[in-house]
C-alpha cells in the first residue's frame, strides 16, 4: 500500500511539474494599434515554436479595452496559444516596465524581467515599416533564455503605440 501511495504522489507531482513552464512570455498589445495588429504573425509562429517551454500570455494594459474585444483580438489574430490579462488599472504595465503595444517582456516564474523590448526590428518607428526585417529579437531572446543564457543589454526598444498611463 506505501508504495501505490509514493507512486501516486511521484505520478502526480510529474504531471503537475509538467504543466508549470518556467518562463513567461508577456506581450502587451493593444486591439486598435496597427503594429500590435501586425506583428501577430510573427507572435503565432514563435509560440508555435516555443509553446512547450513558454507560457504565452496577451496583457491588454488599456482601459478601453474588455475582455470582449481582448477576446475578439485574439480569435482574429488566430492566437490561440496565449492567454488573456486585462490589466485596465496598469498595475502590471508598470511593473513590469512596459510603455508601447506591442512590447514583449520575457520573465522567470518570479517575474524577474529577463528580456523586455521589441519582437523584431519590422518598424523603425510608428509608419515607418520595413518590407524586409532582419532581426527577430523575441526569437533570438527566447533562444537564449531556454539555452540557459541571458540576453545581452542593451534590449533593443520596442517601437509602436503609445500606452496612455492614468494618474493613480
Amino acid at each position: 500500500m506505501k508504495k501505490i501511495a509514493i507512486f501516486i504522489l511521484l505520478f502526480f507531482n510529474f504531471i503537475c511539474d509538467a504543466q508549470v513552464k518556467p518562463i513567461k512570455v508577456y506581450v502587451f498589445v493593444a486591439e486598435e494599434c496597427p503594429i500590435s495588429i501586425f506583428m501577430c504573425s510573427s507572435l503565432k509562429n514563435i509560440a508555435e515554436v516555443y509553446s512547450d517551454k513558454a507560457d504565452f500570455i496577451l496583457v491588454f494594459p488599456l482601459k478601453t479595452s474588455t475582455l470582449k474585444t481582448a477576446n475578439k483580438f485574439k480569435s482574429k489574430n488566430k492566437l490561440q496559444q496565449f492567454a488573456v490579462r486585462m490589466d485596465n488599472q496598469q498595475t502590471f504595465t508598470k511593473q513590469m516596465g512596459a510603455t508601447v503595444t506591442p512590447e514583449v517582456v520575457i520573465a522567470d516564474s518570479l517575474n524577474e524581467v529577463l528580456y523586455r523590448g521589441r519582437i523584431n526590428d519590422a518598424y523603425l518607428e510608428p509608419g515607418k515599416r520595413r518590407h524586409i526585417y532582419n532581426h527577430n529579437d523575441l526569437d533570438n531572446a527566447l533562444s537564449l533564455i531556454t539555452n540557459g543564457k541571458e540576453v545581452p543589454k542593451p534590449w533593443k526598444q520596442a517601437v509602436g503605440c503609445y500606452i496612455t498611463f492614468s494618474r493613480h
